[in-house]
Parts: structure tokens; C-alpha cells; sequence
């Protein structure tokens, strides 16, 4: 018997919310992961996307730039029953600077 755990991490927005080196989050927690014996998966989450709130275990959504962030603001609205039914069956989302604050109830640049 098997007892390999998997990781399916969403990053979310990678090509536009990338401005603090987030990739770099991305790399560390799959290290970390492998070195206990987790599988990773990682899969880009762009605009447009669908996401299936069963399917990944961890969010991710980094920093980025104002002009980046109205894009995705927009974007993440679609998102929002979505992300609501992941965490409440037991989803994590990690979200850092410009990330963090897209989350919230609204978003006022600058």
C-alpha cells in the first residue's frame, strides 16, 4: 500500500502577479514538499480560466503592479463562488501583497 500524498497547487495570475519573484514561493513550497515525500503538481491559473474547486488543494496568488492588479480584480470576481466552495472543503489559499489585498471586498489603487 501506497501511502504518496500530492500537492495540487493553483498558481494563480502567474504571467501577471509575479512582481516580488513569487515564482520563487512556487519552487520553495514544491522543494519543501518533495523533501517529505509529496508529489507537486503546479498549474498555472490565467485569465479566462475555469477552476474546479475540487481539484486543488493550496491557491496561490502573488504581488503585482496596479495597471496588473485592475486586470485581475476583474478576472477574480468570476472566481469568487469558486474559491469560497474550495476553502470551505478544506482548500488553502496563500496569498501575498497585491494578492492579499485582491481578496478583499474591494480593490482602490494608488
Amino acid at each position: 500500500m501506497s501511502s504518496q500524498q500530492n500537492l495540487r497547487i493553483a498558481h494563480l495570475y502567474a504571467h501577471f502577479l509575479n512582481i516580488y519573484g513569487d515564482r520563487g514561493n512556487i519552487l520553495a513550497l514544491s522543494q519543501r514538499s518533495k523533501w517529505r515525500g509529496i508529489d507537486v503538481e503546479v498549474t498555472p491559473v490565467g485569465l479566462a480560466d475555469k477552476i474546479d474547486p475540487d481539484y486543488f488543494d493550496l491557491y496561490f496568488v502573488g504581488g503585482g503592479q496596479d495597471k496588473q492588479q485592475q486586470v485581475i480584480a476583474e478576472d477574480l470576481v468570476r472566481h469568487k463562488n469558486v474559491l469560497a466552495e474550495a476553502t470551505a472543503s478544506g482548500a488553502v489559499i496563500l496569498a501575498i501583497c497585491g494578492g492579499y489585498q485582491l481578496l478583499g471586498h474591494y480593490y482602490k489603487p494608488h
